[in-house]
């Protein structure tokens, strides 16, 4: 099924050319501002985590990629709270031109400025702990604009694992798990406690090179992680200390509702449905990449979580 934007996603998600638009300092000589990241093969350290509330209504998400041989760094921070939805993006910030170290019992991820530091506790294969912290000046926007706005953000993150998956992708680890957030917005405070998440990914391969679907989602007893690609259709699904691997995703296409469908390799299938919660995007080297805080119902199991999608109009989408 080919996506199709409806007049309702045209008012909910705003698509890559509103954001590239309005974005300052997004375009040189009519290229994309981070066009120098358009397939190129290099290192890369990519760390995020995103938590809720409850209730689905209060969320924040941050992002790190570092790319050390470029001394450059992309910086995400996106917060949905009571006074509106915040959203910092930077994707030429200043980094060491050395790689993360990332064996023993520590590693901190950051840019020069220290807008975004990550900082995991514990061995790669078994994190105890991440705590994160954050300060920018933002947008109050759910399109991505690059660079500072007028809006002060800061971000507080202690997260907690309870389970962890790694193979979804060479050199990722997924964890997930329970975090208290303390956002705060031109001096106003407030907390987020719940269920969530923090990945942490190497790679030389060029990152967004073909389109996706993306799911990670987020319980107190269960978790998962679903990758739609042209080329695979693939994921888990934690329950407890239990691994379930998904030989199959069908999931449709964004809109506030998609249908969703997995097959495990048991051969059982589960369905349910994604509903939105919000709807935010991020330019990327001209293309589009969509974000949508979620939830979501499969089989016996209530998440929050995200289904994100690059490039939405050209993704394998089925249902």
């Amino acid at each position: 099924m080919n996506w199709r934007p409806t007049r309702r996603m045209a008012m909910l998600a705003p698509l890559a050319g509103a954001a590239c638009a309005n974005t300052p300092g997004g375009e040189t000589a009519g290229k994309p501002a981070d066009a120098p990241f358009r397939n190129i093969t290099t290192p890369s350290e990519s760390v995020h985590s995103g938590v809720c509330s409850p209730d689905g209504e209060r969320r924040v998400t941050v992002r790190l990629c570092r790319y050390p041989d470029l001394g450059l760094a992309w910086v995400w921070m996106h917060a949905r709270t009571p006074k509106g939805f915040f959203s910092y993006v930077d994707h030429m910030a200043p980094c060491s031109r050395n790689a993360t170290v990332t064996e023993g019992e520590a590693a901190t991820y950051t840019d020069t400025r220290k807008t975004l530091t990550f900082e995991r506790l514990g061995a790669v294969s078994k994190p105890r702990a991440c705590r994160i912290q954050g300060s920018a000046m933002a947008w109050k926007t759910q399109e991505g604009r690059f660079g500072p706005g007028g809006r002060k953000l800061g971000v507080q993150i202690e997260f907690a694992p309870a389970r962890l998956f790694s193979g979804l992708n060479a050199g990722r680890t997924e964890v997930f798990g329970h975090s208290r957030a303390v956002v705060t917005v031109d001096g106003d405070t407030f907390e987020i406690e719940g269920p969530a998440q923090f990945h942490e990914q190497r790679q030389t391969t060029a990152r967004f090179t073909v389109p996706f679907s993306y799911l990670t989602l987020w319980g107190e007893q269960a978790s998962a992680t679903m990758l739609v690609t042209p080329g695979r259709r693939d994921g888990y699904i934690l329950d407890g200390d239990r691994t379930m691997e998904i030989d199959n995703v069908q999931v449709g296409p964004p809109d506030l509702r998609r249908k969703l469908s997995v097959r495990l390799k048991d051969g059982k299938t589960l369905v349910g449905e994604i509903t939105l919660v919000q709807s935010y995007s991020v330019p990327i080297v001209g293309q589009t990449w969509q974000g949508h805080m979620v939830r979501a119902e499969l089989g016996p199991y209530a998440f929050l979580g995200h289904a994100n999608d690059f490039r939405p109009g050209e993704a394998p989408y089925s249902l």
